[in-house]
């Protein structure tokens, strides 16, 4: 089964590297994707926070939202159309997850597509073409008529703000790092970045137990919930209220799991070599590309639905039609704006996960669950 994969900056570091550890972890279902797209992300909020911050101290319902926007630092919240509330930035940072505020990647770096709405002009979205596999289908779905293209250069901000932000997240998120490495909770995922021998981080993971990982990472504050470790030890572990737990009667041992963590160890030059291996891509603080450009769905019903031009929405829906990939891990939410991990495998069921979220979904389980059918 050929999979296509939509995940924040943290998921995609994941999955590389269980595609990486594939046989040490004994298990390959990771490698069933053949496509993934990545999302900006400067942070983002868990549902019980989100819910906490619009519900509880602005007195709004969920239900009653009908979209989330971050524009000129302020959350706007709408409703038919029109903003309904402005939450200055600096008001949800008490409800951001710890877990971002340690991670350095803002574009996305380890994707073959890479998309946001920073950097182009309303109902565009950008999108850093990060392999030859990401550029064959972005023309692709120009020629067939999913997406209108032009070049970054062409249009207004273009990179400038996308250099910016990636700069300040990467600065803060450092510093903060530095602070909780004082206090004595060291950011191994930092430390192990230009760390080039695998055999190493396996042996730094043998005959680890669940106390480890929740030592090291959950209880440190580096946990980003995306369920590797409950996807390659279900039988160990589980989510609850998105933290990994130990089941009742489990043992304990949980070697795979923490090789497969993503805050364990994180060795993302190594894994940008392999993926970027033999592909013409230029490299700055973006990371490895190819191209960048300004991105828009041509049917006029995505323009309206989704949040930034329906970019991510049309790729899929190209790959899908031409029968490169069987399917997406995707996200969607239910009315109280809920995130759901789903499995899209039809055009229907990809526009319904059209539209852009604020809240971390786990998905490695259901990818998990899908590539091994």
């Amino acid at each position: 089964m050929k999979l296509a994969y939509v995940g924040l900056p943290c998921q995609l570091q994941a999955l590389r590297k269980l595609q990486l550890f594939s046989r040490e972890i004994g298990q390959d279902w990771a490698g069933n994707v053949s496509l993934t797209v990545g999302l900006f992300c400067r942070e983002n909020w868990a549902y019980s926070c989100l819910r906490a911050l619009v519900e509880d101290d602005y007195g709004i319902k969920l239900s009653e939202v009908e979209k989330f926007d971050i524009k000129k630092g302020k959350m706007l919240l709408y409703r038919s159309g029109e903003v309904i509330q402005e939450i200055p930035l600096p008001e949800t940072k008490p409800y951001v997850r710890v877990g971002c505020e340690v991670c350095l990647d803002f574009s996305a770096e380890l994707a073959d597509l890479s998309v946001g709405a920073v950097g182009s002009p309303p109902k565009y979205s950008t999108v850093i073409v990060r392999t030859k596999r990401g550029m064959e289908l972005l023309r692709k779905a120009e020629r067939q008529g999913y997406v209108e293209v032009k070049h970054i250069s062409e249009v207004k901000p273009g990179t400038k703000l996308v250099l910016k932000l990636t700069k300040e997240k990467r600065d803060e998120n450092l510093a903060e790092a530095e602070r909780r490495e004082r206090a004595g909770y060291a950011a191994r995922h930092i430390s192990t970045m230009g760390e080039q021998e695998p055999a190493k981080l396996v042996a730094e993971a043998k005959n680890r137990s669940f106390a480890d990982l929740e030592a090291h990472v959950i209880d440190a504050g580096m946990c980003v919930s995306c369920g590797a470790c409950v996807a390659v030890a279900s039988e160990q572990l589980e989510m609850v209220d998105e933290r990994p737990r130990l089941k009742e009667g489990a043992d304990g041992r949980v070697e795979k799991a923490y090789l497969a963590c993503p805050r364990t160890s994180m060795p993302v030059m190594l894994m940008a070599e392999r993926l970027f291996r033999g592909e013409d891509v230029k490299s700055d603080s973006l990371g490895k590309y190819i191209d960048i450009f300004a991105v828009r769905a041509t049917e006029k019903a995505a323009l309206k639905r989704y949040q930034d031009g329906g970019a991510v929405t049309a790729l899929l829906l190209c790959a899908l039609n031409a029968g490169d990939v069987d399917g997406a891990i995707v996200a969607k939410r239910d009315q109280n704006w809920r995130p759901i991990a789903a499995f899209a495998e039809s055009e229907e069921e990809l526009r319904e996960s059209g539209g852009t979220l604020y809240c971390y979904v786990t998905n490695l389980p259901l990818l998990r669950e899908v590539a091994s059918r």
